[in-house]
């Protein structure tokens, strides 16, 4: 572990922690010689301050992700609140392993909860080891490894279930079930790679689809829609041609798009969104509130409905501003004649806080983790007879 912060009698204090709880440590008071040390001795649990002379903690967090480090970070600060988590969300959109942050004074018992829990997750061991290559997820879309699961959308006034998001996993032979963050990233870095995934999650999607169907369930499908693939002036077409191959009416698949994406450049993404709608698909703006698209932007873009990103929705019962940008986006989706979504519902507070809102749709672990298409159709049918007895 390395400790970086300018205060020696801090760092002693994190060092005698950090051995009470077996882990090795190193103190950099220097920040100027970070990268120096960071590299020589590939520290895999890193503390750190973010005021320091001459070079802050923002400006290291910059240089971790420039040196794609899997490090996991705590900040530990003696600044207001907001500006920790920040900091802890600029980290995680630069990529980094952030593990929240500790405020100063330091309490003893917290640091040693936060380091034996950050310590125990950076034990690699297994499918946590495995760092896929491009060739591994070549392989793994022509064997067919990838399987897909799906979780649930209610909505809000009825209680019913409007539709599924398809959820991609990887079925590794040797390293069994793996999670999007594994090999996601790497696939977006590679244009042909992304275009296979994307059209391999569709088309099983669709194909679960079929069998739902014969069952009497017909539901509206949501799929992840790479930004990579926004430059592909056939895409719209390709996609009917998977619709109609499958029977699928075009007014039930929902493709959404991130944000900070679907803005990248606007002429031709309002060519192909637009060619989408014209098809009569529907367009979602996925994780709104994190990119940095202007407002005029979004509303000449033909979008149906805006995704409130799982950030804010966690954290609505405890933090206003939080609970504030819920309340806003909701406004503006209506305003804009657009549904509004929210995931990560986690409890009944934020369920009924959201229905409060107005909010129309909503979707997380209160209402049902991602599951699998064998388990599925068992879940959708006790769903319905509680919501039949109950109500929602």
């Amino acid at each position: 572990m390395l400790i970086v912060d300018d205060d020696l009698r801090i760092s002693r204090l994190l060092k005698r922690i950090a051995l009470a709880s077996d882990v090795e440590t190193l103190i950099l008071n220097d920040p100027h010689r970070f990268e120096e040390i960071y590299l020589t001795y590939q520290p895999n649990i890193i503390l750190m301050d973010l005021q320091m002379p001459q070079v802050d903690g923002i400006e290291i967090l910059r240089r971790l992700a420039e040196l794609k480090s899997n490090a996991a970070i705590l900040i530990i600060s003696g600044m207001e609140k907001n500006v920790l988590e920040t900091a802890v969300d600029l980290g995680r959109s630069l990529k980094l392993n952030m593990a929240g942050f500790l405020n100063k004074p330091i309490d003893v018992d917290s640091v040693k909860k936060v380091l034996v829990k950050t310590f125990v997750s950076q034990k690699p061991a297994g499918a946590e080891s495995f760092v896929p290559t491009y060739d591994d997820v070549k392989l793994a879309i022509e064997r067919d490894e990838l399987v897909v699961f799906y979780q649930p959308l209610i909505d809000l006034e009825t209680g019913e279930i409007d539709g599924l998001e398809s959820l991609v996993r990887w079925q590794h032979p040797e390293y069994g079930l793996l999670f999007p963050d594994s090999f996601i990233p790497l696939a977006e870095g590679h244009v042909e790679l992304i275009d296979s995934l994307t059209y391999r999650v569709l088309e099983i999607s669709l194909r679960d689809d079929v069998s739902r169907r014969r069952k009497g369930v017909e539901l509206k499908l949501a799929i992840n829609l790479s930004a990579r693939l926004l430059s592909d002036l056939a895409l719209p077409d390709k996609i009917e041609k998977l619709l109609k191959k499958y029977d699928f009416s075009a007014s039930r698949l929902i493709l959404e798009i991130t944000e900070s994406g679907a803005m990248d450049d606007a002429s031709l993404t309002m060519d192909i969104l637009t060619r989408l709608r014209v098809k009569n698909m529907r367009l979602s703006i996925d994780d709104f509130g994190t990119g940095y698209s202007s407002l005029i932007q979004l509303y000449r873009m033909p979008f149906n409905e805006i995704k409130v990103d799982k950030s804010f929705v966690l954290k609505a019962m405890t933090d206003k501003e939080a609970a504030e940008i819920c309340r806003i986006t909701v406004d503006l989706g209506h305003s804009l004649g657009l549904e509004v979504v929210a995931e990560g519902v986690e409890d009944t507070e934020t369920y009924q806080f959201l229905t409060q809102l107005g909010c129309d749709k909503a979707q997380g672990y209160y209402i049902c983790r991602p599951i699998e298409s064998s388990r599925l159709s068992i879940w959708i049918d006790e769903y319905n007879e509680d919501l039949q007895l109950n109500g929602r």
